[in-house]
């Protein structure tokens, strides 16, 4: 007899005999099945089941409800040759519940016990292997958990594990930026704000995450988008900690900006990050010009700008910008 495989991670999808036969379930069924095995550690009275999946009927057309739904849901998780009661217990007193001891392979399960396994260690000391397993099991996250699902029992959980995922993501952060692996670790940092693009804390490190792998322009530029998103959807102004470190930023140069270059001295690696920083930065300037040129065509006509003597300062700057 093979394992039953369950994924609850975005579309439920449940298989036998290690995935080659797939079973097909209503929408209820997976629904029914999902919660046992999120609730896996106890048994369940068929009342209270009844009346959280078909509390709007009158208690005899919810029971029967249960009942046929049991039936069918028994059937598809034991066919033909496997024992009953393998996955489903159904106890005398009514109870119903998943068999935690039955062979068998839970997305949410792994994924749980892996994470919380490998995040009690402090990512300063964790060992390499151990993040490359922190890595591959978050390939199981192919979406929310029971995507389409809107049960407060389900949307309970799908936080939970939402919550898990995101500190998992940010453990890596740090584990990255600890390293100096400045890239791998603003991967994992976008990641974050793709789930939660009003998490400030996140474009503060992504700020300087960039300032520390030589890209001042695109630290900048996080900046801006944190205040665009912030003021979108708040209607708020960032955080006095992120203002400054954006002061900070601005008013940074380069350790490198200041010091000429021997022949001896010349790393292929440092020039390209110095070419890298200089192009982002004449990119950046390039744009605060036309900003600048814009909003002088809008306000020509504004009294402070016909004055003579700020009339030719603003001449002699186009002129230059044309140049």
């Amino acid at each position: 007899m093979g394992i039953l495989q369950v994924e609850l991670f975005g579309s439920v999808r449940v298989t036998h005999n290690n995935w080659l036969t797939e079973e097909t379930l209503t929408r209820e069924l997976q629904s029914l099945l999902a919660y046992l095995l999120l609730q896996r550690y106890r048994v369940h009275s068929r009342d209270v089941l009844a009346g959280i999946f078909w509390g709007e009927q009158s208690q005899e057309k919810a029971r029967g409800s249960l009942s046929t739904a049991l039936w069918k849901l028994k059937k598809a998780l034991e066919p033909d040759g496997i024992p009953s009661g393998t996955y489903l217990k159904i106890n005398h007193p009514g109870e119903v519940g998943f068999n935690k001891d039955s062979p068998h392979w839970l997305d949410i399960e792994v994924f749980e016990e892996k994470i919380n396994s490998i995040l009690t260690q402090p990512f300063q000391t964790t060992e390499e292997i151990r993040l490359v397993d922190l890595e591959e099991v978050l390939g199981l996250y192919k979406g929310e958990l029971l995507e389409g699902c809107y049960k407060d029992w389900a949307l309970r959980e799908r936080e939970r594990l939402r919550a898990l995922y995101l500190k998992s993501l940010i453990y890596l952060l740090q584990y990255h930026r600890f390293h100096r692996a400045y890239e791998k670790a603003i991967v994992y940092g976008q990641l974050i704000l793709d789930l939660n693009p009003l998490r400030e804390e996140i474009h503060r490190e992504m700020m300087r995450l960039y300032l520390e792998n030589g890209q001042r322009a695109l630290a900048v530029r996080q900046y801006d988008i944190c205040r665009s998103i912030l003021a979108k959807e708040l209607g708020i102004s960032p955080m006095e900690d992120t203002q400054e470190l954006y002061t900070q930023i601005l008013s940074r140069t380069s350790r490198n900006d200041s010091t000429i270059v021997s022949k001896e001295q010349v790393d292929v690696d440092q020039v390209l990050r110095l070419l890298r920083e200089a192009t982002q930065t004449i990119d950046l300037a390039k744009e605060q010009i036309q900003q600048v040129l814009r909003a002088i065509a809008i306000n020509s006509e504004h009294p402070n700008l016909r004055s003579s003597s700020k009339a030719k300062e603003i001449d002699k700057l186009v002129n230059q910008k044309q140049k």
